[in-house]
């Protein structure tokens, strides 16, 4: 309890409250909830807690290179965020943990793992290399966490987590407490991956939050619609200049480098301090524009990342904005997970352009009705809006059969056979059913929005322009036509 005060938490998460339980009585187990939601001490707390139990009754301690615990996390960064938190446990819970990912060197893992050690936080390539060079041994490993175990999924980590676990699964089913538990992390799991692990873990059970896949509560989402003939770049500062000037820290993302490239020096043209973070920059760069863009200082740089930016870190982010829109609703979902975390206030902006509309329409919608964003892609959307179409033209077809089959047996029928039976035939022709049109992406002035818009227009404030206190100043504004997405009050730049 002690290391939970300091942390500042009193109170347990809803993924919290139902995985704490489960991993304690030695369930493996799949942790599915959203992202900034206490993820990590739901299975960090109960494995110290275990660790604790197998002590007292196999006398299970702690040796040189023989881990019993071992979390692997797909990047260096979300290792060392880990690692913090395992190190604030243990200066309340005694044991021992360490840190060996890719990027850092050799040597100084192999003394830390010659030392009497009980949990390993790495990366799943780094940790085999020192299986193989014989610095750590399988023998006392019982409990193994994947964390962000979609992204390593994704991401192409599946042989590295098959060659580790294999060794393993001979002992998952022992029955005298010294078996083998899995515990899978997870902020999204779409089909093709709940296939993968299920094949891999089997047996696995799975356990989600109400609020897997679906929009934070406490998060503003704004779309903004650009009309086309605006500067893109012109808009992006438009919507980030207030937000800097109002002390917010700001995460800016991008499809790719180049255009993380584009904004990175449109944005220091314009006298906006900021730091990268992408797939170019070193691993430790990253890890320092990272501590740069956490500090505390009033000149906090503007984070310009692409998507490896957006899953596993744990950052103190006021306002995502969505320079490119992303291709999916699961990058989506795990971009705005950046901010609004743990109950915390805050925003999204979204800059739609013409060929995002699709997916933009059916993400609001989405999130307005409360509905999963699970599996939403543009290309899902244009096959199942293909798939609608097709069957609607089935059906206008067969309507168009039946009804000439029922004329044709109506002129059919003798007025001596109608009047035998009693009966009158009557044909009555019916109108022809209007055409129908599908219209995409329709905005109108009316307004309708997934929360209260507060949108008063596109300001220039504050004189200082470095970090989170920009301005225009000395700068004429452009004449941009930034309007409301989906019905919003147009935003136009005076």
């Amino acid at each position: 309890m002690g290391a939970l005060g300091e942390m500042g938490i009193s109170c347990p998460t809803e993924i919290q409250c139902i995985g704490i339980p489960a991993v304690l009585k030695g369930t493996s187990v799949v942790l599915g909830s959203h992202t900034g939601s206490g993820k990590t001490l739901a299975y960090l707390l109960p494995l110290v807690q275990l660790m604790r139990r197998d002590e007292g009754l196999h006398g299970m301690l702690m040796k040189p290179r023989r881990p019993r615990a071992v979390v692997l996390c797909p990047t260096r960064e979300l290792c060392e965020q880990v690692f913090r938190v395992t190190k604030s446990i243990s200066h309340h819970a005694r044991f021992r943990s360490t840190m060996i990912s890719g990027g850092g060197r050799l040597r100084p893992q192999e003394d830390s793992l010659n030392s009497p050690i009980d949990m390993i936080v790495g990366t799943p390539g780094r940790v085999l290399q020192h299986i193989e060079e014989g610095n750590m041994v399988y023998g006392d490993i019982k409990y193994v966490v994947l964390d962000e175990a979609d992204t390593m999924f994704d991401r192409g980590f599946g042989p590295d987590i098959r060659k580790f676990v294999q060794p393993l699964k001979s002992r998952a089913s022992k029955a005298d407490g010294l078996g083998f538990q899995t515990v899978l992390v997870t902020a999204t799991m779409t089909k093709a991956v709940q296939s993968l692990v299920d094949e891999e873990f089997q047996g696995i059970t799975h356990l989600r939050t109400s609020t897997l896949h679906k929009k934070i509560a406490s998060a503003r989402h704004d779309f903004i619609k650009l009309s086309g003939s605006e500067n893109k770049l012109e808009a992006l500062l438009q919507v980030l200049e207030p937000s800097l000037a109002k002390g917010n820290r700001v995460m800016v993302f991008c499809n790719t480098l180049n255009s993380s490239r584009a904004v990175d020096h449109y944005l220091n043209e314009n006298q906006i301090s900021t730091v990268n973070y992408h797939g170019e920059v070193p691993a430790e760069q990253r890890v320092e524009n990272l501590r740069r863009f956490k500090s505390n200082d009033q000149d906090c740089p503007t984070l310009v990342c692409t998507d490896l930016a957006a899953r596993g870190l744990d950052l103190d982010v006021d306002h995502v904005i969505m320079f490119d829109f992303p291709l999916n609703s699961i990058d989506y979902l795990h971009r705005t997970g950046r901010t609004a975390r743990m109950g915390a206030k805050g925003k999204v902006t979204s800059l739609v352009a013409k060929k995002d509309v699709m997916l933009a329409n059916h993400i609001e919608d989405a999130m307005m009705k409360n509905k999963s964003l699970e599996s939403l892609s543009i290309d899902g959307i244009k096959r199942n809006m293909a798939r609608s179409q097709v069957t609607g033209q089935k059906e206008k077809n067969a309507k168009i059969v039946r009804d000439s089959t029922s004329k044709y047996k109506a002129k059919d029928i003798s007025p001596k056979t109608t009047e035998a039976r009693g009966k009158v035939a009557t044909v009555t022709k019916k109108p022809s059913e209007p055409k129908t049109k599908m219209i995409l992406g329709k905005f109108s002035k009316t307004s309708r929005s997934s929360g209260p818009s507060t949108t008063k227009g596109m300001v220039y404030v504050g004189k200082k322009r470095s970090g989170r206190q920009n301005t225009a100043a000395g700068r004429s504004p452009s004449k941009l036509n930034v309007v409301g997405f989906r019905g919003r009050s147009q935003v136009k730049a005076s």
